[in-house]
């Protein structure tokens, strides 16, 4: 296992995501579709527990794309990426599920959809060439 390379990919799918759910890209619509606040203002350690527990599983994330790429005896920018790829696949398909469930508008799908596409695809470029 590449602990350096899980690490990396974690962080990076972590400030992603602080980027495309900012008010700069996505935030407003997000919190508007969501029925999110936007003005909430947690509690600093409820933040911090937020935050590390966030890192823990995009940590999961990215050994789960590791080890994919680990079992098929594959490394490199083309396998990582196309690894990534078909992780946020299957992350897009089950945040699908859950908005038909929850009976959200589709609008809240593509965002939270091609998060999982871009940032998994990054996360696996990273694990592919580390």
């Amino acid at each position: 296992m590449q602990i350096l390379a899980v690490v990396l990919a974690a962080v990076a799918g972590f400030i992603l995501g602080g980027f495309w759910y900012s008010p700069f890209l996505f935030g407003h619509v997000w919190a508007r579709e969501s029925g999110t606040p936007e003005t909430h203002n947690p509690d600093p350690k409820a933040q911090i527990r937020f935050s590390a527990t966030l890192l823990a599983l995009l940590a999961l994330a990215a050994l789960v794309l590791e080890q994919v790429l680990h079992w098929r005896g594959a490394n490199g920018a083309a396998e990582g990426l196309t690894v990534g790829a078909v992780g946020g696949v299957l992350a897009a398909a089950v945040v699908g599920m859950d908005t038909l469930f929850e009976r959200k508008r589709s609008v809240l799908f593509l965002i939270n959809a091609g998060y999982y596409l871009i940032a998994f695809g990054v996360m696996g470029l990273i694990v592919g060439v580390l």
